[in-house]
């Protein structure tokens, strides 16, 4: 059973533009955004080469999810309305996920608008707006 840990990011970070670069084994790197303001999907990725996986705030790194051989990425942003102050947070969820003698094993961060990290291992069901939802070809091992 894995036990969950905190660590802090600076606010400010979290709530400016955040966006991932994923870094491949040969060096090349694929932005979510282009120069040309065109922006890459998280489906383009080509999961077979990465090596890492970072989010950005502007030009400074917040994250960075080195990859073993065999380990998955997983990352999802989920945004929520805080009914109290009527605006928008974002949570940043981002893991990896292998297969391992027929069970599925994840270690997850969860990256919060205030700016602590928690990390835990496979999804609970008590954290219900931080689930990662499962793209089908995920769910069959194809990514």
């Amino acid at each position: 059973m894995s036990e969950t840990k905190q660590f802090r990011i600076d606010a400010k970070l979290i709530n400016a533009e955040v966006y991932w670069k994923a870094v491949y084994n040969d060096g090349t790197v694929l932005s979510q955004f282009n120069e040309d303001g065109s922006e890459n999907k998280y489906l383009d990725i080509d999961r077979s080469k990465i090596a890492f996986f970072e989010l950005f705030a502007g030009t400074k790194l917040i994250f960075r999810l080195h990859l073993e051989e065999g380990r998955r990425l997983i990352c999802r942003r989920r945004v929520e309305l805080n009914i109290m102050t009527g605006k928008t947070e974002s949570i940043f969820l981002v893991g990896w996920q292998q297969t391992v003698n027929g069970s599925n094993i994840q270690d997850i961060a969860y990256i919060f608008p205030d700016g602590h990290v928690e990390l835990a291992g496979k999804w609970k069901e008590h954290r219900i707006f931080c689930e990662p939802v499962l793209l089908e070809c995920e769910k069959n091992g194809l990514l």
